[in-house]
């Protein structure tokens, strides 16, 4: 279980060594999608669920998606974990091949209601849900000066740096890398961009778009029933 005294590198060791205990719920998951693919008729195909795990009752939430009914045994794996400290309510995406974590703060999540869903009523759990069905892909390059100071004029922040910008479905996330470990820091949309602004980010946005071609193929629209 995740608790408040914690590190950074405490909460990625939590993270991964208490993820493999969830691999006979894992299994029974993906039993249970694959019937769910072969009855589907519209594709990608994903499926949501949420699991907690045995003993020390971490959280995760995982998705599987097919891109084709042939994908059905071997569907494409996102997994985010949800914990709890006093200042409110975090998100951790694991990326199990490379071993990294992203970590999400609630102001990050304060961030994503004010500029993006833009509703109050929305509980902080389903905002975070939200955000992750709506975010198919993480492009992520590495922050020049313009980036930062795009990012200190939005969070109102004097000189603060920065190690990347990376292009999600919805906009533009901020923030930084320690070692295995990302912290996002926060999120703009392409609204809240100036036109002299945009051009800084077309490039990322085009590349983002491709890379998204590449993993989902042309026209990726995403099919989640949950």
């Amino acid at each position: 279980m995740i608790v408040e005294a914690m590190t950074l590198q405490e909460i990625h060791n939590e993270l991964f060594t208490d993820l493999p205990t969830l691999n006979g719920k894992m299994n029974h998951c993906k039993k249970d999608f694959r019937r769910k693919v072969l009855k589907a008729s519209r594709f990608p195909y994903t499926f949501t669920y949420e699991l907690n795990t045995p003993i020390k009752k971490n959280l995760f939430i995982v998705t599987l998606t097919a891109l084709t009914k042939g994908n059905s045994d071997k569907p494409l794996l996102s997994v985010y974990g949800i914990y709890d400290r006093p200042e409110g309510k975090y998100a951790a995406a694991l990326s199990v091949d490379l071993i990294t974590t992203s970590i999400y703060p609630p102001h990050f999540f304060k961030r994503y209601r004010e500029r993006i869903v833009k509703d109050d009523k929305l509980a902080n759990k389903q905002l975070i849900r939200l955000y992750f069905a709506k975010s198919w892909g993480f492009y992520k390059v590495v922050a020049n000066k313009g980036h930062e100071a795009v990012y200190n004029s939005f969070e109102n922040s004097t000189n603060e740096e920065i190690s990347f910008i990376a292009a999600t479905d919805e906009g533009y996330c901020f923030g930084s890398s320690f070692g295995k470990i990302n912290i996002i820091k926060t999120i703009i949309s392409e609204e809240n961009l100036f036109d002299d602004q945009k051009e800084l980010f077309h490039k990322l946005r085009e590349d983002y778009n491709n890379a998204n071609k590449d993993r989902y193929g042309v026209g990726f629209r995403l099919i989640n029933p949950n």
